[in-house]
């Protein structure tokens, strides 16, 4: 296995040096999904199903193929019995491995192969959270209590309006804090829904991201009650830098723009030492006061992001990870 290493000096930037590193050879492959893990190696789940344990200086220690029935690994969660991975395709499934990332059991939430395209799946504790885009009007929510091992749909549907659904681009359209659900919506209609019992009740709110099929946020992260973070754009217009992020500071009562938005289509945000990251196809930005401006850190076409305490790790469309630190 080839191992490539650079050096990109950003003059002009506190980020005085960061490291690419090529872990393969294919140009088709790439990483969908990246974590990290307490011990600050990462878990990523590639395009072509494949579950890889890196180092913390990006190496590949494991592999992973998933199955052929399995094509691509969106997101990916660990739990305190091991791991799971979240497929997304026209029918969607869900992997349970576990700590030597061997394929325990593959679980279809409908109880059979079937046309539900998954989102994303969030852990806290033994609590986990599945999104699928709607099915006759009705986002897909399932959650579990026993780290995935048994699951149930909510017992309330949240009603889907028509041409919206979730995007999977980076699995962060959802999100469990304290023990509650929350999840974002796009397309002609973009929404917070917020569920505070777990899927019984649901509460929803208007982010005003435009109306259009690819329009809306992409990616969420929830800081705390009250302070609330969505990134996304158009994917199809990656490179117009307006209309790309709406935060709260209400809990998702009422949204604001940034004074200076992200500069493109963005599909994943973090925080990594009390500053927002956010990637997309045509770069990386910061935000160091809670969204109100953003800056442009690299050229770079970034699909996800992981912070291990030390270093952000981006996935890139060519195949390799950029190394940095916040």
């Amino acid at each position: 296995m080839r191992k490539f290493w650079c050096i990109i000096f950003c003059s002009n930037l506190a980020y005085s040096q960061t490291q690419i590193y090529f872990p393969k050879v294919s140009n088709k492959e790439h990483e969908r999904a990246l974590i990290t893990l307490p011990n600050r190696q990462m878990l990523s789940g590639s395009s072509e199903a494949v579950i890889r344990l890196h180092d913390p200086n990006g190496k590949v220690l494991s592999q992973e193929k998933l199955g052929a029935e399995l094509k691509e690994i969106r997101d990916i969660a660990v739990t305190q019995k091991g791991f799971i991975a979240l497929q997304s395709h026209d029918s969607s499934g869900i992997v349970l491995l576990d700590k030597m990332l061997q394929v325990d059991t593959l679980i279809y939430p409908l109880n059979k192969r079937s046309a539900l395209f998954l989102d994303g799946i969030c852990v806290q504790e033994n609590l986990v959270f599945l999104l699928g885009d709607p099915i006759d009007g009705f986002f897909s929510t399932f959650y579990s209590t026993d780290y995935g091992q048994h699951w149930q749909a909510t017992a309330s549907k949240a009603s889907a309006n028509e041409g919206e659904a979730a995007y999977a681009a980076s699995g962060q359209t959802n999100q469990i804090r304290n023990g509650h659900f929350y999840f974002v919506s796009g397309g002609l209609t973009s929404r917070l829904f917020h569920s505070p019992d777990q899927g019984a009740t649901w509460n929803t709110s208007a982010i005003p991201y435009p109306s259009c099929p690819t329009c809306g946020p992409y990616a969420l992260h929830v800081k705390n009650e009250q302070q609330i973070m969505t990134v996304g754009g158009d994917y199809t217009k990656p490179n117009l830098a307006q209309n790309t992020c709406f935060y709260s500071i209400d809990g998702g009562i009422t949204w604001k723009a940034p004074k200076k938005a992200p500069t493109g289509y963005r599909s994943c945000v973090i925080m990594a030492r009390n500053n927002y990251y956010a990637c997309g196809t045509n770069g990386i930005d910061v935000s160091t006061n809670n969204g109100r401006t953003w800056k442009k850190l690299f050229e770079v076409n970034a699909l996800s992001m992981t912070f291990n305490g030390i270093y952000i790790y981006a996935s890139l469309a060519d195949g390799s990870l950029l190394r940095f630190k916040p």
